[in-house]
């Protein structure tokens, strides 16, 4: 590795400060890191906005594999920053002269004819040679990625998710208009929900469900106590996390990582909590019972669990439950010291 290399980045898709508690608790061979934002996490209304967002995934990893020797180690918060660096890297079978970390990372397999194409892309991407280290949010997920792309278990870091607590913030919003404090549930998020499962048990419940989601697209009525909401996205969504009664996470796919923000600023905020099991929050995050609830996608146990959520008395205190586990082990600064101890502890 060449002397002059002297600066370690994150690479972002949000704003800096987004990133900073993070980027504060890392360090590499006793250097701190910079963040470099370039904002790719705005609001997906249409195709167009689907390939700008590619478009400057594969710009900013070019970006930085054209200055790479001007770096120690990049790490992207963005996880496609790194993979795609490291695809144009592969690509190029370029002499090494960086660690790579990817952070966050999933992998959905296309259908169609994109399939073989996109396992291609993503299998350069990983190449052991470029990549040093990703990190998934699961340690079963850790073992299906290694099996899958044949990546060294070993280099897979495993932590939970972590955010920046905004409770004084976020703790104070009006409630949206339409809705009183603490009288709704609320399901959101737009990627593995299983909206159509929560929708069908919720006929059986008497009780206000808001559903906020701009990609789900219900096939005929909703019923009368459930409302769904397509044009609220990002910060417009505290407001309704914020006064929501009862937190609900209906996962579909158990094995792939997500839902992990919507579930910490829940329990950030003291929300009452559901999450259907198995899924990688069941594993990662929560105790049954002491600071959310697990239920099985069966639909009269999700029933049950729904009504003593929101009408039991031993579940009183499961929000201020939450709020303890959240500061105590989920904040976006822990998870950067996690990450810096596994790749300072493997540094040549």
């Amino acid at each position: 590795m060449r002397e002059n290399q002297s600066e370690n980045i994150v690479i972002a898709d949000c704003d800096a400060s987004e990133v900073l508690s993070l980027a504060k608790s890392l360090t590499y061979k006793n250097q701190s890191f910079t963040v470099k934002s370039h904002i790719s996490n705005f609001e997906r209304t249409n195709k167009f906005s689907e390939i700008k967002r590619y478009a400057i995934y594969f710009f900013v990893g070019l970006k930085y594999f054209l200055t790479r020797k001007k770096y120690n180690a990049i790490i992207g918060w963005q996880q496609f920053y790194a993979l795609i660096y490291s695809f144009f890297c592969s690509l190029f079978g370029v002499k090494k002269c960086n660690t790579v970390v990817a952070l966050n990372f999933t992998y959905k397999e296309k259908n169609g004819k994109a399939q073989k194409l996109y396992k291609w892309f993503m299998k350069k991407c990983l190449s052991v040679k470029y990549l040093d280290y990703l990190h998934v949010l699961s340690y079963d997920y850790a073992d299906i990625i290694s099996c899958e792309f044949g990546f060294p278990r070993e280099r897979i870091i495993v932590t939970s998710f972590g955010i920046d607590d905004m409770y004084d913030e976020l703790s104070c919003l009006d409630v949206p208009q339409g809705l009183s404090k603490e009288s709704f549930a609320l399901a959101i998020g737009r990627s593995n929900r299983d909206y159509d499962f929560l929708i069908k048990a919720w006929k059986d419940i008497d009780y206000p469900l808001v559903i906020i989601s701009d990609k789900y697209k219900k096939k005929g009525e909703l019923p009368k106590q459930v409302t769904l909401i397509s044009n609220v996205t990002g910060e417009e969504s505290y407001p309704y996390i914020a006064n929501c009664s009862l937190m609900v996470i209906p996962i579909d796919d158990g094995s792939i990582c997500s839902g992990d923000t919507v579930l910490l600023t829940a329990m950030s905020l003291k929300r009452k909590i559901i999450v259907t099991s198995p899924s990688t929050l069941a594993e990662m995050y929560v105790v049954d019972k002491e600071n959310a609830l697990l239920a099985q996608k069966d639909e009269q146990d999700f029933i049950n669990t729904v009504i003593s959520a929101l009408h039991s008395k031993e579940y009183k205190h499961l929000g201020d439950n939450a709020r303890e586990s959240f500061v105590k082990n989920f904040s976006r600064q822990s998870m950067g010291a996690v990450i810096s101890d596994f790749i300072n502890k493997n540094a040549s």
